[in-house]
């Protein structure tokens, strides 16, 4: 268990570090953009920060390299390919890293009305690489919904495209001393502060890249003209672009649960038009929305079914890890044993009043509960002879005595149980002639409920 929780913690770890490398690169995007063209003079909170996240990338390019060489060094990647992949990416990286706009703080240096420090940052945009390959590494991981990932890169995408083009649209009057026909002269905005020009330049953008159009900030020159058409083309077609994969990745969002409901549906259908008596339909009902809310609306048996017998075997292992330990007959079975009884597992939901077993049925399995609790009733339901719970387990008596059933066990609620057939039963102990003995083992760990139905008579 200590194993697998470190393994846990490692992907928890590795998920924060690609969330917060995104983060960080939007947000540094963004604030260089914005300041070079709004601000167009370095800040000393604004610098803080940019060095700040510089430090972060840059620790953060030291370590992958670092993975990388043991990698190389331990034999798990052909140093060939490492090298030849990842030291241009790393070069690019430690380009748009290093701040090397530090040597620009002496002097007055200019251009365009701009300090040349917030040009040379423009190098960070490099970062925007880091927003795909995070996010790709992120899809990867079995934590998230592909789909609400991809959803979150459309808006990313959107977001930065609407910004850059605000960012240009007031920049492209700002390098040219704002002429008389320029757009802000037209709506007195000249000195007026950063976040007010920006917030029109905003407003512009969305109005025109969406088709919009009010007019009431209207481009003044041939320069303004030529950059509102260029933004009407990429605005038409980022527009289509989301509508078209924003509709598909919304109904991809949850495409099982849409499939489970349809199927639910089909069947209730089927129930109403035989006729099928309505208090039967609602538990058909509620039983499915039990399944879908413990198992996602799988069955594991189903699900399952086509997987290799190791790779089952491992799926069960961790589905069934807090089941094992409180059932007496894995704990003393061999490990060969106790794959050989997992893999022959029928899994089954039984529904709050549901019969698992019947009064005088014949023997046909044992019965592990995994989850939930049973009682055991007499053949009319009326007398409880007691409660089985999460680790207990019945049916091997009859197994072994050749009986039938003298009571019936009953679901108080939804229960989850673990069936191994009379068949697999019979298979398994001439295979492994150990498991009468394991089963003699276990008899003796019954609960104290257990025991005291086998002491009254009571043969399950």
């Amino acid at each position: 268990m200590s194993r697998l929780h470190s393994i846990g913690e490692t992907e928890r770890t590795r998920i924060a570090a690609d969330v917060l490398r995104l983060l960080l690169a939007i947000v540094s995007v963004v604030v260089i953009t914005y300041e070079l063209a709004f601000v167009h003079q370095p800040r000393l909170g604004t610098s803080v920060l940019i060095y700040a996240i510089d430090a972060a990338f840059l620790f953060d390019i030291w370590s992958r390299r670092r993975s990388t060489n043991a990698e190389r060094d331990t034999g798990w990647a052909d140093p060939s390919r490492i090298y030849a992949v990842a030291m241009p990416a790393y070069g690019l990286l430690l380009l748009g890293n290093l701040p090397i706009d530090l040597l620009f703080f002496i002097g007055d240096g200019e251009l365009w009305g701009i300090s040349l420090v917030l040009w040379v940052r423009l190098f960070r945009v490099i970062r925007v690489g880091e927003l795909s390959s995070a996010l790709r590494r992120l899809e990867r991981e079995d934590w998230f919904n592909t789909a609400a990932l991809r959803i979150v890169r459309l808006v990313i995408l959107v977001g930065l495209v609407v910004h850059l083009l605000a960012c240009m649209w007031y920049l492209i009057p700002y390098v040219r001393e704002f002429p008389a026909d320029s757009w802000p002269v037209a709506e007195a905005i000249v000195g007026a502060s950063p976040g007010y020009s920006y917030l029109l330049s905003l407003y512009w953008v969305v109005t025109v890249s969406t088709s919009v159009g009010f007019g009431d900030i209207v481009p003044g020159n041939t320069g303004e003209y030529v950059f509102a058409l260029v933004t009407m083309i990429v605005g038409f077609s980022l527009f289509a672009y989301v509508v078209a994969t924003g509709a598909a990745l919304i109904s991809s969002l949850n495409l099982s649960r849409v499939a489970f409901l349809s199927r639910v549906d089909t069947v209730e259908s089927y129930l109403r038009s035989r006729r099928v008596d309505r208090s039967i339909t609602e538990d058909v009902r509620r039983y499915y929305e039990y399944l879908w809310d413990q198992h996602g609306g799988f069955q594991q048996d189903t699900l399952l079914g086509d997987l290799p017998s190791p790779l089952r075997l491992a799926v069960l292992s961790d589905l069934l890890s807090e089941l094992l330990p409180n059932v007496p007959v894995f704990r003393h079975s061999s490990p060969a044993l106790r794959r050989e009884l997992m893999l022959s597992l029928e899994p089954l939901v039984t529904q709050p009043g549901g019969f698992l077993v019947s009064d005088g049925d014949a023997a046909d399995g044992i019965y592990f509960i995994a989850r939930g609790t049973l009682e055991v009733v007499s053949a009319d339901g009326g007398v409880v002879h007691g409660k089985l719970s999460t680790g207990d387990y019945f049916g091997d008596l009859t197994l072994l005595l050749g009986e039938n059933r003298s009571a019936s066990v009953r679901s108080v609620g939804f229960s989850e149980v673990f069936r191994l057939d009379a068949e697999a039963y019979q298979r398994i102990r001439s295979t492994y002639p150990d498991l009468r003995d394991v089963l003699m083992k276990a008899s003796q760990e019954r609960s104290s409920t257990v025991a005291q139905l086998v002491l009254d008579g009571i043969v399950l």
